[in-house]
């Protein structure tokens, strides 16, 4: 499964794609099984997979903050534009204030 997800932390927007590790890595965090995705997705596990993918594919041109949640603190809009296995609803999120 992979993830095409957009994401700002104000510098604008970036694009990414999940991989192998990604996955792996968020499974070990959540001990969850990406079957699960589907039923049980949410902000945290679209942040934290932008995050880690973020952090190995440097063509976005952003400097990744090396902790998660200062990831998290700077993100002002989030969405996934893409999902191969068609069964991750998308969802944006954006902060306005």
């Amino acid at each position: 499964m992979k993830l095409t997800i957009r994401f700002d932390i104000g510098y604008g927007p970036a694009t990414i794609t999940t991989t192998l590790a990604t996955l792996v890595a968020w499974e070990r965090k959540f001990k969850m099984k990406t079957g699960d995705l589907a039923e049980n997705f949410d902000m945290e596990d679209m942040a934290f997979m932008a995050w880690h993918a973020a952090k190995i594919q440097t063509e976005h041109g952003q400097s990744i903050p090396v902790e998660f949640d200062s990831f998290v603190n700077k993100l002002v809009d989030i969405e996934i534009v893409n999902s191969d296995s068609g069964k991750v609803t998308p969802v944006e999120v954006s902060d306005t204030h």
